[in-house]
């Protein structure tokens, strides 16, 4: 079992300002964050970001979509004070994504990778997050994982089966898609508030 905050904060003391810091490689990042934006046409809509890291997605989305409103969250300090000095005057502020709760409410919520390093307790809290970001979006969440659908296994991450997160997904709302055809180890849930 990894200890998220202080892996992650030490990968930024060795990284930097790069999608290494957030253990994902350039390319990799960027298919994910293709996938998740693809949850809808984000143009004048607000975006909740949790486990935002360095505001990476906000540098995504905020060169595709006119008019985005966008927060960010994190657990580790240094994330989000590196996220406030890179993007001066965009909402970023520390705060556990696995709590119970988000803070306030947006159209869409996103995750990105939050939950793969294996804490011992990644379903429980997977579930949390999903049932919270729900919870705090009007129109649907994003969220991307690893899967047990790979054909190759990190020591230290944790795997989700695809069926099991869709099924729990599914309790939450009937309007849900699961995509697994961008990466082979990778999947994302969209859970819709309606079609």
């Amino acid at each position: 079992m990894v200890n998220a905050q202080r892996y992650f904060d030490s990968r930024l003391r060795r990284y930097g300002d790069s999608p290494k810091s957030l253990d994902w490689s350039e390319q990799g990042q960027r298919r994910r964050f293709e996938v998740l934006s693809e949850i809808s046409d984000l143009s004048n809509r607000k975006v909740l970001d949790v486990g935002c890291g360095l505001g990476h997605l906000y540098d995504f989305l905020s060169s595709r979509y006119d008019g985005l409103s966008y927060s960010g969250i994190d657990i580790s300090r240094r994330m989000v004070r590196e996220a406030q000095r890179r993007r001066p005057g965009v909402a970023f502020i520390v705060y556990d994504g696995t709590s119970r709760t988000l803070p306030g409410q947006a159209d869409f919520v996103t995750a990105s990778g939050v939950l793969n390093l294996e804490s011992g307790n990644n379903e429980t809290e997977m579930k949390r997050l999903l049932r919270a970001c729900f919870s705090a979006c009007r129109s649907g969440v994003a969220v991307n994982m690893l899967s047990t659908w790979a054909d190759w296994f990190d020591r230290g991450r944790h795997y989700y089966d695809p069926t099991r997160l869709l099924r729990f997904a599914s309790s939450l709302s009937k309007y849900v898609s699961l995509r697994h055809d961008y990466m082979p180890h990778d999947f994302t849930l969209y859970i819709y508030r309606r079609p």
